[in-house]
């Protein structure tokens, strides 16, 4: 369908308009008036008539267009100045751990440093580099969100235990004038939901570290409880509060409830808009009460898909059970990347092989029935972990396959699952993230 332009449309009518009364109103007069001189003075009394009225109704339409147009001005211009603040905030976010990162591997060179100089430097390189990973982690998942490519892998889980592993992460990195308590009603210690732990755990540790980071001193609380068949999650704080004219706004992605007392305080300001798009994700709503000074009160639900349910004898050792030792193969070309896992495995005293091309370990997995698990790098050369794994499960299809891969983008863990991988971790990952993908994918590696 061809859409007229406005200036068109008004053309258009104007001509039409003004066609069918001078048509209809000379008909009417002349029906009417038999008198010439008297036609005349209507005539021009007509004419006069049609001028005003379509110069009001014009001006009104013009008026009302206009005020749509400068409206989306305004939103242009503050769309361009949220994007370039957003660019500026992501460039120091991104260099300011660089920096940290560069500099101190450069002093790391010099000779005479003592051992508690490099431990230091060491110190503030790791905690750099997670960071900046954090940084990248948070403009991935904005991107993939907003894509559409973000697939929710529902499973089931102990929602207390979850919880409980929250509140414990965040405990360890409080300050001594901030507290962290757990508000949970579900009273029940076997309540088992049905959601994408992951996205789940996202919300509540982006949640939380805006809480913590927003309290300069007092209370952060996290809690949950069932609330007409969902879940309802809450993170409250004690500190400095939001405007009420932020509260809508702080969710989309490049604004920031920006206000003298937060401009000193850092962060990609993308973590609420990753929030949104994942309750959003899960079937549930989010929202905030706060007023500047008084604190806030995050809120969200997801759908209320769990059971009170006793795990069997069975399932309870299984969770327990001692990983048998065994062999892992692990197919990686990248020499830096395979020195860390080997440090890895071999700290955990687990026995591996190598193999560096995907053809290698399809062979190495066929002339070894010992092999425990698979740690396969997707792009390989000869033949990549997608072809390799198609390969193995033709004669192996009980040995577990973990997909590791830089890929970020896209739908890499579907992809890896529909090949034959039994599971899939993301570079970069760091040691207990691959070891407790080892434990959960096999029973073949004690003592971890």
């Amino acid at each position: 369908m061809v859409k007229v332009k406005f200036e068109y449309k008004i053309l258009i009518s104007y001509l039409l308009i003004g066609g069918l009364w001078i048509s209809f109103s000379d008909q009417l007069a002349k029906k009417i008036i038999s008198d010439p001189n008297y036609l005349t003075e209507i005539q021009t009394y007509k004419g006069w008539f049609y001028v005003l009225v379509t110069g009001i109704l014009f001006y009104f339409l013009l008026k009302k267009h206009l005020i749509k147009i400068r409206n989306a001005e305004k939103k242009a211009r503050e769309s361009d100045q949220l994007k370039t603040a957003f660019l500026q905030n992501i460039s120091h976010e991104i260099r300011t751990p660089m920096n940290g990162i560069v500099g101190f591997a450069g002093l790391l060179k010099e000779n005479d440093l003592t051992k508690d100089q490099k431990e230091m430097y060491l110190d503030i390189i790791t905690k750099s580099s997670d960071q900046l990973l954090n940084v990248v982690n948070d403009v991935l998942d904005v991107s993939l969100i907003d894509s559409g490519n973000v697939i929710i892998n529902k499973t089931q889980f102990n929602l207390n235990e979850f919880l409980e592993q929250i509140h414990s992460v965040h405990g360890t990195i409080l300050t001594k004038d901030i507290s962290l308590q757990l508000n949970n009603t579900l009273f029940s210690s076997d309540y088992i939901v049905f959601s994408d732990r992951v996205k789940l755990g996202q919300i509540l540790d982006n949640l939380i570290s805006n809480a913590i980071k927003y309290t300069p001193k007092g209370e952060v609380e996290l809690g949950c409880e069932t609330k007409e068949n969902k879940l309802l999650f809450s993170v409250k704080d004690s500190g400095i509060g939001i405007a009420p004219e932020y509260h809508e706004k702080i969710f989309d992605r490049f604004h920031r409830a920006e206000i003298e007392t937060t401009k000193t305080i850092g962060g990609a300001g993308l973590g609420l808009a990753i929030c949104r798009g994942n309750v959003n994700l899960l079937g549930g709503d989010i929202w905030v009460e706060s007023n500047l000074g008084i604190g806030s009160k995050f809120y969200f639900t997801i759908p209320g898909d769990f059971v009170v349910q006793k795990p069997t004898v069975e399932e309870k050792a299984d969770s327990k059970s001692v990983l048998r030792p065994g062999c892992v193969l692990v197919a990686e070309d990248e020499e830096y990347n395979f020195l860390y896992i080997s440090k890895i495995l071999n700290d955990a005293g687990i026995d591996f092989l190598r193999a560096k091309n995907g053809q290698e370990a399809v062979d190495i997995c066929r002339k070894n029935a010992n092999l425990g698990l698979i740690l396969m790098d997707i792009k390989m050369p000869v033949l990549n972990g997608y072809e390799a794994v198609k390969i193995i499960r033709e004669f192996r299809n009980e040995i577990p396959i973990i997909a590791q891969t830089a890929f970020a983008i896209g739908n890499e863990k579907k992809k890896a699952l529909d090949v034959g991988c039994n599971d899939y971790i993301a570079k970069p990952f760091k040691r207990e993230e691959l070891l407790n993908k080892i434990r959960e994918n096999t029973k073949a590696i004690t003592d971890l």
